[in-house]
């Protein structure tokens, strides 16, 4: 029994080795993890410690953040990093970062941008001074350093503020033109009654004036764009024969007025009998006083140079260009006399090439040189010899007498031909002749160059350019030896060497050849019927490009038929440019609606000029008695009621014996209308006739300008919100303008009035009875926001003059 008990000692106490060696074995694979495990728990909740700490610095600093923004913006709004500071019982922001802790917490304020749609971005676009881009961090420990962060953006919406336009003080305290305050409802803006002249009951204004030379050819005029205390501008050309001394009138004309009175600013000639000295007379002007002034029209250069562009019969000097002024002063060759500075001029070419070079000279057949002139933007355009030729404005400036202005792309075939009495032969340039030799002819109706009852010595008799969607159009009322009296020119893509076909090539600009985005691309007949005569003398085409109006003579019946072979006046549907027609009818029957011919008496009247007035609802046509040596006395001035397109009929008219050679219009800021004739007379030769809706109780159009709004330098202006009545048949719409003061004026600043998109052409539109929208953002000419000058302008329109828009408040949420 013991030596049992004792070998089991002994075999246990072997056993109990073998169990510590295990226990021993495990241990140093177990107790390590379990010490890890033990530690990493401990710096776990000491890193959760520290995070939860510096989410509290981070908490802390959001809150001095939008303390301090709500207390003082502008002391906010400063860029940079910063931390927070105690000042008394406020927070404040001190600069740089700061350690607290073994912790480093810092602020961090930045610009914040957003682009055209408003919306914020990161980078880019326009800064907001509004808006602030926060960046909070806290950080601590090393090797690895942890971080805790935000970004977010503030704006100081808690110190917004709202301009508000809503009395009849607050109103009248704006520039009103053909508008008026009245106080309905507390201050309410309408269009002003309509107390004025009416166009269906013309009668001329007493004031006239003696022009220096005439019967004069042209009138041009254009009415301040700012004021009606500045006077209306007048050119007239007043050569019609090559001796003739003078060719040019330069007239203005009282603004704002019922009876506006005419005065002689001055006069261009190169007879150098007119001058006070000959010192004065220009040295080697390259011009001699030998020519007819056709047409006139003028131009102001961006440096605020005013000149006047006359179309003579130069072969090779087309267009004279007179400086009238630098913008501030008259710019006299004689100060004495009165006499204008000759500045360049234009020589026609087969195509663009140096403005004083000779090569590719072109020049029409017969002497007749330009006819008619255009202005369109910074483009000129002119016809001579059944050709359409681009010129450019632009650099006008720094042109001179023997640096003339730029042709653009080559020239532009049209329909007709000039005729001379007694040749026997119409003649016009073929593909490719220049110089002095005319291969493409025709044979004229008669000898003596008469055509639908009227000498007809010229190709084309007048153009109308207009701009629609990014296309330029050219509308040619087309005279002389031709069928179609309507001819719609593109002169959008402007050819050059590596065009299709190139400027160089004789197919370049004609109409069978060239290319769709220069030459004429459409015609139209008034009467393809054989045997007919009818020629177009004018054209006058609405500004959207969708309609033309065009004069004829009317009441000649060449063909025997019992019907006049042309009316005296028609309105030529031209939405599709490649396609005019008439509204209906077609050049077999004729027209069949949207023409006038005149009753037994006004059918003699043989229409030299045309155009529309009163938003389109009414046209004049003036020019002469076509049958002279009759007893019959038709109306000279006659006006049309053009409001049923398809029906326009006679409302009113003017008998003066020598007839009109030219008219235009003039429409004043404050709503005041005229119409400007040069009589075919030598004496008292402008005529004015005032107009305004013929029925009604208010103008047809207004607008409203706001007085300034001022305050604090880089300030944004946000968005407004107008309360508005647009009854049917009227029409109101805004733009805003923010700028930038002038002499520290508000009141002297330059506002460039744009809509939603930037852009000047654009405006804000009602929806339902209130316009609204985003001030935009950014830099656009003289427009600038954020900056410290605000206005608004109001548009008001109507159709039914019985009927107004009315604008009653206005409410400019701004930050300043």
């Amino acid at each position: 029994m013991e030596r049992l008990i004792k070998g089991n000692f002994k075999h246990n106490r072997g056993q109990l080795l073998v169990e510590i060696l295990l226990a021993f074995g495990l241990s140093s694979i177990l107790l390590p993890a379990l010490f890890s495990g033990f530690i990493a728990g401990r710096s776990g909740k000491v890193q959760e410690t520290l995070r939860s700490q510096s989410l509290a610095y981070l908490k802390e600093a959001e809150e001095v953040v939008r303390s301090v923004r709500e207390a003082d913006w502008n002391l906010f709004a400063i860029n940079g990093t910063f931390h927070p500071a105690r000042q008394g019982n406020a927070w404040e922001l001190a600069p740089e970062s700061e350690v607290v802790d073994g912790f480093t917490r810092s602020i961090i304020i930045a610009d914040a941008y957003r682009d055209s749609d408003d919306k914020l971005i990161e980078i880019g676009g326009t800064v907001d001074p509004s808006t602030k881009k926060i960046t909070l961090s806290v950080s601590w420990g090393i090797l690895p350093t942890q971080i805790t962060s935000t970004s977010y953006y503030l704006t100081r919406f808690m110190g917004n503020s709202v301009w508000v336009n809503t009395t009849q003080a607050d109103f009248d305290a704006g520039v009103k033109n053909g508008v008026q305050v009245i106080n309905t409802s507390g201050g309410e803006v309408i269009l002003a009654n309509n107390n004025r002249a009416r166009w269906c009951s013309p009668a001329l204004s007493p004031g006239t004036i003696d022009l220096p030379d005439g019967p004069p050819k042209a009138v041009a005029a254009f009415a301040d764009s700012v004021s009606v205390d500045v006077p209306n501008t007048v050119f007239t050309a007043t050569a019609p024969e090559d001796s003739t001394p003078i060719k040019m009138a330069y007239l203005n004309v009282t603004a704002n007025t019922d009876n506006p009175t005419p005065s002689l600013k001055g006069i261009f000639t190169l007879d150098s009998a007119e001058y006070s000295s000959p010192s004065y007379f220009p040295s080697n002007p390259g011009l001699d006083n030998n020519f007819k002034t056709h047409d006139i029209k003028s131009y102001i250069a961006a440096s605020g140079n005013k000149y006047a562009l006359l179309a003579t019969n130069k072969p090779d000097r087309e267009v004279v260009v007179i400086q009238v002024s630098d913008g501030i002063t008259d710019t006299y060759q004689d100060p004495v006399n009165h006499i204008y500075k000759y500045h360049t001029f234009f020589n026609t070419r087969m195509y663009q090439g140096n403005g004083s070079s000779t090569p590719n000279q072109d020049q029409a057949p017969f002497g007749s040189g330009a006819v008619a002139l255009s202005v369109l933007g910074t483009g000129g355009y002119l016809v001579s010899g059944g050709y359409l030729y681009v010129f450019d404005l632009s650099n006008i400036d720094s042109k001179s007498v023997s640096s003339g202005l730029d042709m653009v792309g080559c020239r532009i075939q049209l329909d007709g031909y000039d005729c001379q009495p007694g040749s026997g032969t119409d003649r016009k340039y073929d593909a490719g002749q220049t110089g002095a030799a005319w291969g493409d002819t025709a044979t004229p109706a008669h000898d003596d160059c008469s055509d639908g009852g009227n000498i007809e010595l010229y190709a084309d008799n007048q153009i109308s350019p207009v701009q629609v969607s990014g296309n330029t159009y050219i509308f040619v009322a087309v005279g002389a030896g031709t069928n179609p009296e309507l001819d719609i020119v593109n002169a959008t893509n402007v050819p050059s060497s590596s065009t299709n076909p190139k400027i160089t090539n004789s197919s370049c600009g004609r109409i069978s050849g060239g290319a769709s985005g220069w030459k004429r691309i459409s015609s139209l007949d008034f009467n393809s019927r054989s045997g007919t005569e009818e020629a177009a003398n004018s054209v006058y085409a609405k500004s959207d490009g969708t309609r033309a109006y065009m004069s004829s003579n009317g009441g000649i019946d060449g063909n025997d038929d019992g019907n006049p072979d042309s009316h005296q006046f028609y309105i030529i549907d031209t939405a599709t440019k490649s396609s005019p027609r008439f509204l209906s009818g077609s050049p077999s029957t004729g027209a069949q609606s949207g023409y006038y011919n005149g009753d037994a008496t006004n059918i003699q009247l043989f229409p030299r000029r045309s155009l529309t007035v009163l938003n389109g609802l009414r046209a004049i046509i003036v020019g002469q008695d076509g049958f002279s040596n009759d007893e019959i006395e038709p109306k000279e001035y006659q006006v049309l009621n053009i409001e049923n397109e398809a029906s326009p009929f006679y409302c009113g008219g003017i008998n003066f014996l020598p007839g009109f050679n030219d008219l235009t219009s003039v429409s004043e800021i404050d709503s005041d209308n005229f119409v400007y004739m040069v009589a075919n007379t030598m004496e008292k030769q402008l005529k004015i006739v005032q107009g305004g809706p013929d029925s009604g109780i208010y103008v047809p159009s207004g607008t409203f300008e706001s007085s300034a709004f001022t305050v604090a330098a880089s300030s944004a202006f946000n968005r407004f919100t107008a309360n508005i009545a647009q009854p049917a048949q009227t029409n109101i719409k805004m733009q805003v303008g923010v700028a930038a003061p002038s002499g520290g004026l508000c009141t002297s600043a330059s506002y460039n009035f744009v809509g939603p998109d930037g852009n000047s052409g654009s405006f804000y539109s009602p929806v339902g009875a209130s316009i609204s929208g985003t001030v935009p953002r950014g830099t656009y000419d003289t427009y600038q926001n954020p900056q410290s000058c605000f206005k608004y302008k109001t548009f008001f329109d109507t159709t039914d003059f019985n009927q107004t828009p009315t604008l009653y408040d206005v409410n400019v949420n701004y930050s300043p």
